[in-house]
């Protein structure tokens, strides 16, 4: 893992140790995604994590200048026992075995919270309530 951290938030890369891929977690003090990207660098899969700010009750997605978008009220969760990382230490990647490279599982602090497979747009994150444009639902088992 490489990884940075500032007063904007935090920047973590996880690389895969079957091929080129890696995963990306960026957080910048507003909200936060994991981007799953290919040998090229080129985003094959994203997923929204959870909003730092006060979650909008309108979706940001009509004004391009607000991205990255904040995930809004009726599709995300308000889970009260999550707090956001405090480093990028708390944050784990754990890749498919040899016969599903594709896939990348996000932990925080221990927690399944998101999986990224390629060609999938969005993932799946723990914080979303109902599948929309920035993450669909995590359900275990998946």
């Amino acid at each position: 893992m490489r990884s940075s951290m500032s007063n904007r938030g935090l920047v973590a890369k996880f690389d895969s140790p079957f091929d080129q891929k890696a995963v990306i977690i960026e957080d910048d003090g507003r909200v936060a995604y994991a981007y799953l990207l290919d040998c090229d660098g080129r985003i094959r899969s994203d997923v929204w994590l959870y909003n730092r700010c006060q979650t909008p009750v309108e979706p940001e997605w009509h004004d391009q200048t607000r991205m990255p978008f904040a995930n809004p009220a009726p599709f995300a969760t308000d889970d009260l026992s999550f707090s956001p990382p405090d480093s990028p230490g708390d944050i784990t990647v754990e890749w498919g075995d040899s016969d599903s490279p594709d896939d990348a599982n996000v932990f925080i602090s221990g927690k399944h919270f998101a999986r990224l497979r390629v060609g999938m747009k969005p993932g799946w994150s723990a914080l979303a309530a109902k599948d929309g444009p920035l993450a669909q639902v995590l359900k275990e088992p998946f």
